[in-house]
């Protein structure tokens, strides 16, 4: 079972529910039932495989579907690093802890939404694609005009679905669960002050989200 997903889900779960605090109970319901289908079908569809019998059909099968779960997470890897690249040199920060980065990369998924995110993930398969064709690195096809053309892309969906009022808590509590959890492969991680270091992170973050992009 994957734990992203289940935190995936109860992200998405409570973003819906607080960008539709007005409606009532059953139509945040249908709401969420209607967003998260996809993502409970995953989460099945994982559990199902864990647990099915032996048997070098059923064992061809877990192996496909391990595969396929493996390059979905990484194509979510692909899109959460386009998405921090327009921005890493500018919230990198003395004091910040490299294992907060990735956080914000998560989040894209859950933010931007399953149809966005599939969209994105295309262009950034085909990219990688003919980048590799033409013999370019990942970290040159990440700087490419193409590479930050799809990173604005993600950039501006995300700002427009950050709305939600629980947004920066949610975001908080991510960077604390895994400020908290790292803190013993942190250098001096004993000496952090955790508020404000999350406090910081999330600071430069948001800020480089309400600026105009370059």
């Amino acid at each position: 079972m994957s734990d992203t997903l289940i935190q995936d889900i109860i992200f998405k779960i409570l973003k819906i529910a607080s960008d539709n605090s007005d409606l009532k109970s059953d139509q945040q319901f249908n709401l969420a039932e209607e967003g998260t289908r996809a993502m409970f079908a995953q989460l099945i569809n994982e559990i199902t495989a864990s647990s099915s019998g032996a048997g070098s059909d059923g064992d061809k099968a877990r192996t496909k579907r391990r595969m396929k779960k493996k390059d979905l997470n990484q194509r979510k890897k692909h899109v959460g690093r386009f998405f921090l690249r327009l921005m890493e040199k500018n919230i990198r920060k003395p004091g910040l802890p490299d294992c907060l980065f990735p956080v914000f990369a998560k989040s894209v998924h859950v933010t931007i939404g399953e149809e966005n995110y599939e969209a994105m993930s295309a262009k950034i398969s085909r990219l990688l694609e003919f980048g590799e064709k033409k013999g370019y690195d990942y970290d040159q096809i990440l700087d490419s005009k193409p590479g930050k053309s799809i990173a604005g892309e993600i950039l501006a969906l995300y700002k427009n679905e950050m709305g939600s009022g629980s947004f920066e808590k949610l975001q908080k509590n991510s960077l604390d669960e895994t400020l908290v959890k790292n803190i013993p492969n942190i250098e001096n991680g004993a000496d952090l002050n955790i508020e404000d270091t999350v406090s910081l992170a999330y600071s430069e973050f948001n800020k480089f989200l309400t600026s105009k992009v370059s």
